[in-house]
């Protein structure tokens, strides 16, 4: 006759015994009061105001319209040339100048929306607020929303761009929606 159950069997049914006890006796002496989060626990009252955690900014319906049209005109601009980057680069004789210069182009602007998106993602992450990048030529331009701009924004935004953009723009200005305040890095 065949063994169904074995000494393996056995151990383990042992162990998910014990953990399972050990479970229960660290909730039963924890409690349902106590809330553990990375930051640590937050005073009385104040659970939400924790250092370090993210916390994000209301923002008007006039910035938030603001922030879809403004990457509206950008997706558009940025789908019509490279509409017609592609176009001249598959029209042209691939040995043709035009043809490489287009090419070259069509990489550039595929490498600044991917930088731009990066730079979009990380901000908004660290401020807790919306955020819109443009990058040109030789600029930068970080614009948030104006509940994200607090004393220490402007530091930490213009760390992210050195971080993602090392020293490739000479220009960085970082704006609050509908305000002119400038960083010139």
């Amino acid at each position: 006759m065949h063994v169904l159950i074995g000494k393996r069997q056995l151990v383990l049914a042992a162990l998910v015994v014990a953990l399972g006890a050990a479970v229960f006796v660290n909730w039963y002496y924890t409690g349902s009061e106590t809330r553990l989060s990375p930051e640590g626990t937050a005073p009385a009252g104040q659970e939400d105001a924790r250092d370090g955690a993210a916390q994000f900014a209301s923002m008007t319906q006039e910035e938030a319209d603001y922030f879809a049209s403004a990457r509206l005109d950008r997706e558009v601009s940025q789908a019509s040339a490279i509409e017609e980057l592609q176009a001249v680069a598959a029209s042209a004789d691939p040995d043709n100048e035009a043809a490489g210069e287009a090419s070259e182009k069509l990489a550039a602007l595929t490498a600044a929306i991917k930088t731009q998106n990066d730079l979009e993602t990380l901000v908004t992450a660290a401020v807790g607020g919306d955020c819109l990048a443009v990058i040109s030529d030789n600029s930068v331009d970080v614009i948030v929303s104006k509940s994200a701009m607090r004393d220490d924004t402007v530091l930490k935004i213009s760390d992210i761009i050195h971080t993602v953009c090392g020293d490739a723009f000479e220009n960085v200005r970082i704006t609050a929606a509908g305000e002119m305040s400038e960083e010139t890095s």
